[in-house]
């Protein structure tokens, strides 16, 4: 093996595994968590079929940036080896015309060709303004260094920046355009791709899991939130209280959420009966009405004596 004359390290800085976590992981447990739930539910089909898929992209999302970024820089004699977990990329010094830290130029209109962002680091094929087509492989927002081949430009960024003057002493120059380190490109609107695809699951299960307001009019017993319901006064044909272990079993919802111990929406019996639910499981006792069209809903809140109060302001 060629002796090796430098390495440095290529680490997550802190900016670039908060993006990791918000981009990558945190969905994929999320998502991934739901589509479990839901398929242990039995629920609907198109819902467990969306969680699973959406999960898939972030995981394969994780997977990918994990082994596509580089994990070290290696300088020999005659390459610089980008160090991967698939697959390095070599680069012989004899090709290297040029080693600096990038400045704000390099970097303005940034756009990803066939690339990914905040994934463990960024890689893939990227464009600017001044360059029309770079080849990324960071784990980190600082140290961003612009190597010009003789067919190909690359972006690195080692913990170390004394990589560059390595590579530039190795390739025979006897200065470097040294800049000040400077952070990752300027986020682009496709960078928001992956919140706006979080952003409304995670308002989806916010709401779901947010107690509905209760509230009683002249005519009316109302929840108001997600999976509300409307029950008119006069309509209850029945209403008494049961303890939770009461409660019928479960076979699957129509149409509702469970999220941990809430269960809000349409749901089915394994007698096969239709009830509707806005219940947090567990929690004694249950609200139990019967309207005189033979619709049965099961009610309660967090607290008991919240739930006892709501029961006699029906009764009354």
């Amino acid at each position: 093996m060629e002796k090796i004359l430098f390495i440095s390290p290529s680490t997550l800085d802190r900016k670039s595994l908060i993006s990791t976590l918000i981009v990558c992981i945190f969905p994929t447990l999320i998502l991934g968590w739901l589509f479990f739930r839901n398929l242990a539910a039995n629920n609907t089909f198109v819902i467990t079929f969306i969680f699973g898929i959406t999960a898939a992209i972030f995981l394969s999302m994780s997977v990918l940036g994990f082994i596509c970024t580089p994990c070290k820089y290696i300088l020999t004699k005659s390459e610089l080896i980008i160090k991967r977990h698939y697959k390095d990329i070599v680069i012989p010094l004899q090709n290297i015309q040029l080693i600096r830290l990038m400045m704000p130029d390099d970097k303005k209109g940034m756009t990803g060709i066939a690339s990914a962002d905040a994934c463990f680091g960024w890689w893939g094929y990227y464009r600017t303004s001044k360059h029309k087509k770079l080849n990324v492989f960071t784990r980190r927002y600082s140290n961003w260094t612009l190597i010009v081949t003789d067919r190909k430009k690359y972006v690195i960024a080692p913990d170390d920046p004394q990589l560059i003057n390595a590579v530039a002493q190795q390739i025979g120059k006897t200065e470097t355009e040294m800049q000040p380190t400077i952070s990752a490109p300027t986020n682009q609107w496709y960078k928001f791709i992956p919140i706006a695809i979080i952003a409304p699951v995670m308002l989806f299960i916010y709401m779901g899991y947010k107690q509905p307001r209760v509230v009683f009019c002249s005519d009316a017993f109302k929840l108001k939130g997600l999976y509300g319901v409307n029950i008119p006064l006069g309509s209850i044909a029945k209403a008494d209280t049961i303890a939770w272990r009461e409660m019928p079993a479960i076979s699957i919802r129509t149409n509702g959420i469970s999220l941990m111990k809430v269960h809000r929406g349409n749901f089915r019996t394994k007698d096969g009966d239709k009830i509707r639910l806005s219940v947090n499981s567990g929690s004694s006792p249950v609200i139990r009405i019967v309207d005189r069209n033979g619709a049965v809903y099961y009610i309660n809140r967090k607290n008991a004596a919240e739930t006892r109060q709501i029961f006699n302001k029906i009764n009354q």
